[in-house]
């Protein structure tokens, strides 16, 4: 049988909840980029709170946010799912091929699987592009690696067909194998391996032999494991370098806020030593118009004496 692992060695099942908005929400969510992922279940969160709905939170706040290749897998079974049944079906009939030591229809199937594999990430990376996701060619490697795994192990097929895959999963085992990955198990007379010229019944395995199958078998497993483990930290280290770099911009951002208001407090600080100085020039100004004010005073009195003093002396003439 085939064996399929995630990053973290178990496949990730989803909660499932009683609330009739949750799938659909949870669709919405997987169906949107990965940056935008937690800030897009977040706000969600927050509105099934206000609305006094506090399992559908809980629930929706379960939800984790996809790698990258793990949402270019969604991508392909929201859009291309026709396509990937068809995939999975022929991985079916592979088995089938396999079980039945049928050389010329294994190649032709796995011609034909290789055919729908490569047609399936050229229009992922296009659908990708449509929403703005540059596919690297590690993402692209670790989506073919998840659909090899889907094909081996109906566990990874349910979960893909969920279109909520979190993490990517890894063939390991025995069973459909990936594209271009050959026998790890020496044929046995009932089963040659196809495409050689000379084509003979192998003798049976010695114990030896299967000593060194399951050494080899052991071995592969390990570095499966260690390239999983290793896609995992460069999963992280892109997260990390992604969120770095908001961080940056962020601060960056902040600088020139900064720069931006003490610019302005400058102008403004010009602006009122301008307006201390006209206050100082009209006060200067006020002082001197009642100085004069004082003195026209002072002058009309006068005159205002010599006027009546003027008059009394016409009476007394």
């Amino acid at each position: 049988m085939a064996r399929a692992s995630v990053a973290s060695g178990e496949i990730e099942l989803h909660p499932i909840s009683a609330d009739p908005d949750f799938e659909r929400i949870a669709d919405e969510l997987y169906a949107a980029r990965p940056d935008e992922f937690a800030s897009a279940r977040d706000e969600q969160v927050r509105k099934a709170r206000a609305d006094g709905r506090p399992e559908l939170a809980r629930e929706l706040n379960k939800l984790r946010k996809p790698t990258q290749s793990a949402w270019l897998v969604n991508l392909l079974w929201r859009g291309q799912r026709d396509v990937m049944q068809q995939l999975f079906e022929l991985a079916a009939e592979l088995s089938r091929a396999q079980a039945g030591a049928s050389g010329e229809e294994l190649r032709g199937l796995t011609a034909q699987r290789r055919q729908l594999e490569s047609a399936l990430l050229r229009q992922a990376q296009a659908l990708a592009a449509q929403s703005g996701v540059r596919v690297t060619d590690a993402t692209a490697r670790e989506a073919q690696e998840t659909l090899a795994a889907a094909l081996a192990n109906p566990e990874v097929a349910d979960e893909v067909r969920s279109g909520r895959l979190v993490k990517p999963a890894s063939y390991a085992g025995f069973g459909v194998l990936p594209s271009g990955a050959a026998p790890t198990r020496a044929p046995t007379p009932a089963a040659r391996s196809p495409g050689l010229a000379d084509e003979k019944t192998a003798p049976p395995p010695t114990q030896a032999e299967d000593l060194a199958t399951q050494e080899a078998r052991r071995a592969r497993e390990r570095r499966e494991a260690a390239e999983a483990r290793l896609r995992e930290a460069r999963a992280a280290l892109e997260s990390a370098a992604g969120a770095l770099a908001e961080r940056k911009r962020e601060v960056a951002a902040a600088q020139q806020r900064r720069e931006d208001l003490g610019q302005h407090l400058d102008g403004l600080k010009e602006q009122l030593r301008k307006l201390e100085q006209e206050i100082a020039a009209v006060d200067e100004a006020q002082r001197a118009t009642t100085r004069r004010r004082d003195e026209a005073e002072q002058h009309h009195a006068a005159a205002q004496r010599d006027v009546e003093r003027a008059e009394q002396a016409l009476k007394e003439s």
